[in-house]
Parts: structure tokens; sequence; C-alpha cells
């Protein structure tokens, strides 16, 4: 098990990332932290049970992740200074998870976070579990980020928070749920037709913001993770996980 502490991976980069969240670097982490490290980022990760780090300069990071991590790590002052950093031209994702969004213990409705996001969080418990499967498909407003990505064999996630877009953002991925019934020893595939808005970006004020309904470690993000006919094996922290080639080319 590793400590309990703040995390540093430098490769020289010209980006720098703050990760935090999702349980710790050799348990959930390790997927999005492989990621990040294999496409070059220098990053810091702070782990879930840690609390925010007072020393941190949120300034030097291009781009600021909380994945899974508990509104209670960190203090008002600190989300109002996450707020500010957006504001005056940060970057910043939220990630789906059990302690993301409103999540189960109603997390970052009415937090400082809330304000800047892309969409509207809802007042309880967003969490929605599929076992049927959601498949991931293009938004509406054709981003450059599904540029180049097999369409024709979208991933498929089991759950996700479900909030609401704000007017003036940017649907880049939605969920389509699969329905499957047996009807006398007949299997049925039927899609439902309501769109659920997967992946938003915006703008607050002079800040990017992004917010990510399902999470990119097991259980919601699934058969997502091994995206792609072509396999992955990416080694890191003297581990490794193996993922599909497409969830490499989104990042």
């Amino acid at each position: 098990m590793e400590p309990v502490t703040l995390r540093r991976f430098t490769q020289n980069a010209e980006k720098k990332i703050l990760f935090c969240g999702d349980d710790n670097i050799d348990l959930s982490a390790i997927y999005l932290s492989s990621i990040l490290y294999a496409e070059g980022y220098d990053f810091d990760y702070v782990p879930s049970a840690l609390q925010f780090p007072h020393e941190l300069d949120i300034n030097s990071y291009d781009l600021i992740i909380f994945s899974d991590y508990p509104r209670t790590q960190s203090t008002n002052k600190q989300l109002l200074a996450i707020k500010r950093y957006i504001e005056n031209g940060g970057s910043f994702l939220m990630i789906g998870g059990w302690e993301s969004f409103t999540g189960l213990n109603i997390e970052y409705k009415n937090s400082p976070i809330e304000d800047v996001l892309p969409v509207f969080l809802q007042d309880t418990d967003d969490r929605i579990n599929y076992d049927q499967g959601i498949i991931v498909m293009p938004g509406k407003d054709k981003h450059p980020i599904n540029r180049g990505l097999d369409w024709e064999r979208p991933g498929i996630i089991g759950g996700y928070n479900a909030f609401i877009q704000k007017p003036g953002t940017e649907l880049c991925l939605l969920g389509v749920k699969m329905h499957i019934s047996n009807n006398q020893d007949a299997i049925q595939i039927q899609f439902c037709k309501e769109d659920i808005p997967l992946l938003i970006i915006g703008n607050a004020e002079k800040g990017k913001v992004g917010a990510l309904a399902f999470d990119l470690a097991p259980h919601w993000v699934g058969g997502f993770i091994d995206w792609g006919k072509q396999r992955k094996r990416i080694n890191f922290n003297n581990g490794f996980i193996e993922v599909g080639g497409y969830v490499l080319s989104l990042c």
C-alpha cells in the first residue's frame, strides 16, 4: 500500500496537472495516473484520504482534476481559491464517482466549485447504476475531442452521476441506455430514447471547466476502459495496467 502523502511524478513535460482522488495511486487512481504519465504529463497526486495540501501553489498547474475526491478534504477557503484559479484562466475537470458532484453525501452541492461547473447538480444523491450497459456516443455538438475515434465500436459504461447541462456549454459525450429483455426465450435489445449527458465542457470567465459523469476506474467505467481493438500496456509506479487504445486517444 502506497503512503497517504502527496506524490510527484515528473518527466520534464510542458504541462503540469494536479490530480486529486480515486482512493490511492496503487488502487483506483492507478488508471488515470498511468494514462497521464504515458501521455507525457507531469502531475502531482493527492490521495482521497489526504487533506488538500495548504502548501500547494495551485496557479502552477495547467489543469486540476477532482475524481472521487471527498468534499470534506478541502476547506471553503481552498475551494474559493480553486474557483478564483479557474476564473483567472485555469482549467478544472470533475470526474464522476460516489464522492463527486452531489454523490452519496451531497459533496459539492452548494460549494464554491458548483458555481463554476458546466452543469447543474442535483439536490439529492445523483448516482445511477445501470447493469445493462450505457453506450457512450459523440455529443450533438460534434466536438473535436471525438475526431479519429472508433464510433462504430463505442465503449460501454455501467453508471454515472446525473446532472443537467448548463446553457452555453458543449455536450461532448452522451449516453444511450440499452434495455435487454427475454421474451419467450428470444433476447431483445432496445435503446432508450433519452440521451444522458456524460461529458460537458464550458467556460467560467477566463477559465475552462469540464464535467465527466462516470469514473475512469472500475466499476462504472465498465468496458469503456478497454475501448479499442488494440490493447495498450502501461508500466507505471512499479505496476502496470492494460487499456484499450482509444482510451489513450481521448487524453
